[in-house]
């Protein structure tokens, strides 16, 4: 009965004076299944009969410690004030006998669609793949709790996406020296590749502007641990790739320096992306420094990201420090879910590893501009910034928390369950936070159908309508058919968005569309409606 009762059910208020006051309620299908629900605290909603009239519901409401709290635009629908302190669960039997009555049900809250306002959202295909849209129905990020720090090539702190998330003062590790472990340095870039992988976690986002970070409000920091002089040219062609290095004494300098942030009041929980790699395994007997540095971060409680590497630098597992017990190693995939050709495979990603987009990924670069690279340093930090929600939809949980939360609802990939080249699977945010947020996934229908949001799809405020669908539907050939109810194909997308326009693009009129996800290993379908 909830879906009829949307007006009665009010959005989040403004101001902090009014508004509402939100509970979890345990909610339980006629199958028996149950799931976690918001409802507005202190209230009931209840049906009475035509013939039962204002006064005699005030009056028994009264009897009982509650109040009428008015009448709903719908016929014989009102507003029931629980007992002061009462719980939703308990109201609902506490007001089952009111005479006339017919119905009684919580007042489900309902939140705004999240989907940014940024103009290039139509480029990041990666957000489609893991389910940010949905995701940030429960959570775009909160400035006072986490920060993701970057140790890398530095962040072009000019960068007009990346110049209001910058958090204290951005450090620089000498390659070349032990000490001083640490130099203030104005964020500045030693080329593009640390500014490409701090606009993935956490670019400003809904800001009308350019792109949207995973992080909506989550902080970073640039840990520069590479020379400007050393990085030339843009550290993507071999020329550039090659003279592009640091050294194990400026990586656990910063990384040690990290550790000292975690928990503090400025930064808050510290999450650490390193989108760098040596062949050396980090078990490696000459490796010491590194897997000891890493080993005494992830005791302090920070959580660590880092790449997996990238073909022909790999070794016989994943790179180092992504090998390091106390990391997550990220390994890298495609705009079909396929594991990217340059993605380092070994043990440790089927021992606690994840995966996320990592070809052609749109993000940040320098000089205020915009790319699409490719590699498994870009696929990192999209996993540290779904982290940095999780941590910000739940502080209490631990880094170890945190990292299992995204395992345990990855896209499971390729063989089932962990294995060598996708880890636990493609990370999903929305599950993600779904499970940090509810505590289950039970119910999810997008575990068993496809799904498209936000639903109703308002072109005018929405701009993009975006598409999701089961695991297994997943597999090359993607598409999307859109049709109208009488079976008359709209558009065919070889996305997983749509701005609203049909073949012609000539803008779809207000109405109920069926949509088709189709690929080589199944299809699913579902509805979605229009308004304009």
């Amino acid at each position: 009965m909830s879906g009829v009762l949307l007006a009665a059910a009010l959005l989040f208020a403004c101001s902090s004076a009014e508004a509402l006051e939100i509970e979890r309620h345990i909610s339980v299908s006629a199958s028996g299944a149950s799931r976690q629900v918001e409802v507005v605290k202190g209230e009931v909603l209840a049906r009475f009969s035509a013939s039962t009239s204002s006064g005699a519901v005030r009056a028994a409401a009264r009897a009982r410690g509650g109040d009428d709290g008015g009448a709903l635009a719908l016929p014989g629908w009102r507003v029931i004030k629980l007992p002061p302190g009462m719980k939703v669960a308990a109201g609902l039997d506490h007001f089952k006998g009111l005479e006339g009555l017919e119905l009684i049900q919580p007042n489900h809250a309902y939140r705004p669609s999240r989907i940014p306002n940024d103009p290039f959202i139509n480029s990041q295909y990666a957000l489609s793949r893991m389910s940010a849209y949905a995701g940030w129905e429960y959570e775009v990020g909160d400035s006072s709790r986490v920060t993701v720090a970057v140790i890398d090539t530095g962040i072009d702190g000019t960068h007009p996406e990346l110049s209001g998330k910058l958090i204290g003062s951005s450090k620089y590790f000498d390659p070349n020296l032990g000490n001083p472990p640490a130099v203030n340095d104005a964020p500045i870039a030693a080329c593009y590749h640390g500014t490409g992988v701090a606009g993935l976690a956490a670019a400003a986002s809904d800001n009308g502007a350019g792109m949207a970070g995973i992080s909506w409000e989550g902080k970073l920091l640039s840990l520069r641990v590479f020379s400007a002089s050393d990085c030339y040219d843009d550290c993507g062609d071999e020329a550039g790739f090659e003279s592009c290095s640091t050294s194990d004494a400026a990586l656990a300098n910063a990384i040690t320096y990290a550790a000292t942030l975690h928990d503090t009041p400025t930064y808050g929980k510290v999450i650490l992306n390193m989108s760098l790699g040596a062949t050396l395994p980090c078990s490696d007997p000459s490796n010491a420094l590194t897997r000891s540095a890493v080993a005494a971060a992830r005791d302090s409680g920070l959580l660590i990201f880092a790449a997996a590497g990238n073909a022909p630098y790999c070794g016989s597992d994943v790179n180092s420090p992504a090998s390091c017990a106390g990391a997550v190693p990220v390994a890298a995939t495609d705009s079909e879910d396929k594991l990217a050709s340059f993605s380092c495979r070994g043990a440790a990603l089927s021992l606690r590893g994840l995966s996320a987009p990592g070809v052609g990924v749109y993000t940040t670069d320098i000089n205020g501009g915009y790319a699409s690279p490719d590699g498994t340093s870009f696929a990192s930090p999209l996993a540290a910034g779904a982290a940095a929600l999780v941590w910000s939809a739940k502080p209490v949980y631990t880094s170890t928390d945190v990292a299992n939360a995204l395992r345990n609802t990855a896209d499971d990939l390729g063989a089932s369950g962990p294995d060598n080249n996708f880890g636990y699977g493609r990370v999903n945010l929305h599950r993600a936070l779904r499970y940090a947020v509810e505590g289950t996934l039970a119910g999810f229908k997008g575990e068993s159908k496809a799904i498209a949001f936000p639903n109703p799809f308002r072109p005018a405020s929405d701009r993009v309508l975006s598409f999701s669908f089961p695991a297994d539907t997943a597999g090359t050939g993607l598409t999307v058919e859109i049709y109208t109810m009488e079976g008359e194909l709209v558009k065919k997308l070889d996305g997983l968005t749509w701005d609203g326009l049909n073949a012609a693009g000539v803008p779809a009129a207000t109405g109920v569309y069926v949509f088709l996800v189709k690929s080589d290993t199944g299809k699913s379908r579902g509805k979605f409606a229009i308004i304009r």
